[in-house]
């Protein structure tokens, strides 16, 4: 027997009722009324945690169960998939499994998904989107960060003309490439790839170089990484784990935004040193085409990390590879690629 409410047909007011089964079929007992049989339901509700049961008889009754009512061994029937996963919630063990499961799924989606995703986004972006996302960066850096070189024409020249020796040997798939010389101010020795294109070197980079073929191997590094598109990925990727933790998490306001924020800056350090490693191995391919020393760009590096106070090891928290692992994994593909300097 199951004790529970009855609404009568065309009624909203419930009754405390009971029912049962007997070798006759159902019996419906209402508070203060004789016991009659009732039909089976034409109509029950899926088991849900926590929701009380309901069953709709043809005359428009209802009856509502309690939500841990053994509804289905009353009817005599198997229940379909929602009967069966009310089951199943209700074992630790599975419950415990299935946990593991999502868990594990989404973290397959993070690390793998995710990724896979943004390149597919970045390969088929169209051209006039990144021509725009270049120029809203350029003219925000250039207003905030920037300001016009005040390298000499003779300088410039011989930067663009370096630039150019490299952009001709390298694969013409991708944006349009162009070299933009900037005083850096705040950033100091540093250059930047736009999505776009557009490739930023600072006057204090330019200063800091010893050789054409350090700076040339900088630009070669940057040239790598409009031609993989790696601002691009790194742009989808962010938007996807948004997307994902927005998904899970529904509207959660600000606990939200801080999580999406914290994923992305670990996703960011996950992938910057696989992006940094990428370009580093486009740089050895294009210098050793170019006729250049392809290992030179790691002598700078050696001396901006100097200025800085880095050890030039790899951190747990770096974005960049630290010079020693780049020098020998430069090395490496060098001589791989029959390069004996």
């Amino acid at each position: 027997m199951i004790k529970g409410r009855y609404f009568p047909p065309g009624s909203s007011r419930a009754v405390d009722a009971s029912l049962r089964r007997t070798e006759q079929g159902l019996v419906l007992a209402r508070d203060e009324e004789d016991a009659a049989p009732q039909s089976d339901p034409v109509l029950v509700s899926d088991p849900l945690g926590g929701v009380p049961r309901k069953l709709t008889f043809a005359d428009g009754g209802v009856f509502e169960a309690p939500h841990d009512a053994d509804i289905d061994l009353l009817l005599r029937r198997r229940g379909g998939f929602f009967a069966r996963l009310a089951r199943l919630e209700k074992s630790l063990a599975f419950a415990g499994a299935a946990a593991v499961a999502v868990i594990g799924l989404l973290f397959l989606i993070y690390r793998f998904g995710i990724p896979l995703l943004a390149a597919g986004a970045a390969a088929v972006t169209p051209p006039v989107i990144v021509a725009a996302m270049d120029r809203g960066t350029l003219e925000t850096v250039d207003r905030t960060v920037l300001s016009p070189t005040a390298l000499d024409e003779e300088a410039q020249a011989r930067l663009h003309r370096i630039f150019a020796e490299l952009v001709a040997l390298a694969e013409p798939e991708g944006p349009q490439l162009r070299l933009l010389l900037r005083e850096g101010g705040v950033i100091g020795a540093n250059a930047l790839a736009l999505p776009g294109g557009t490739i930023i070197v600072t006057d204090d980079l330019v200063d800091l170089a010893e050789s054409d073929d350090e700076i040339a191997g900088v630009m070669a590094h940057e040239i790598g990484h409009v031609r993989e598109r790696h601002s691009l990925k790194q742009v989808y990727r962010v938007l996807g784990i948004g997307f994902m933790v927005g998904v899970i998490g529904g509207d959660a306001g600000q606990l939200v935004d801080d999580v999406v924020a914290q994923a992305a800056a670990f996703q960011t350090l996950i992938y910057a040193r696989g992006f940094e490693a990428d370009a580093d191995r486009f740089s050895v391919g294009l210098m050793v085409a170019a006729g250049r020393d392809p290992t030179a760009f790691v002598d700078l590096l050696d001396r901006i990390a100097a200025d800085s106070g880095d050890a030039g090891e790899t951190g747990w928290l770096s974005t960049h590879p630290g010079t020693l692992d780049r020098r020998a994994a430069v090395l490496e593909a060098a001589r791989g690629l029959g390069w004996e300097g």
